[in-house]
């Protein structure tokens, strides 16, 4: 998925999603435009600037894609077609799951440099 992820999308993730259950249908059902009105609700609440909505739209895409959604982009823009709440929450779950294991992934990557560099560190001062 995209390199730049915000460090605010999963917080943004997360509101999306309890913003989205609680717009579902008596049918369950919601359409895809109000995932991305309730992504922006989301980050107005969290006061987050419109780029890293952009990119945390860019990761939610990429994860309906990897879902084997065929259009996620024109998904997210429909008004017309509902889709079941459940669809769009797999969706949100996984891209927050997504965001959590990078974020994981990150952190070992910077502890390791930081062993490393103390490593180095103890190496130099013993000769």
């Amino acid at each position: 998925m995209g390199n730049i992820v915000p460090n605010s999308a999963p917080q943004i993730l997360e509101l999306t999603l309890d913003k989205v259950r609680l717009r579902a249908n008596a049918n369950g059902e919601c359409f895809g435009g109000e995932i991305m009105d309730a992504m922006r609700e989301a980050a107005a609440g969290l006061r987050v600037d419109r780029l890293e909505v952009l990119l945390t739209r860019t990761v939610l895409v990429q994860t309906m894609e990897s879902l084997g959604e065929n259009y996620p982009a024109e998904v997210l823009q429909d008004y017309e077609n509902p889709m079941q709440v459940s669809k769009a929450l797999r969706y949100l779950n996984e891209a927050i799951n997504w965001t959590a294991r990078l974020k994981a992934s990150e952190q070992r990557i910077r502890d390791g440099e930081n062993d490393t560099a103390v490593c180095s560190t103890a190496e130099k001062s013993t000769n």
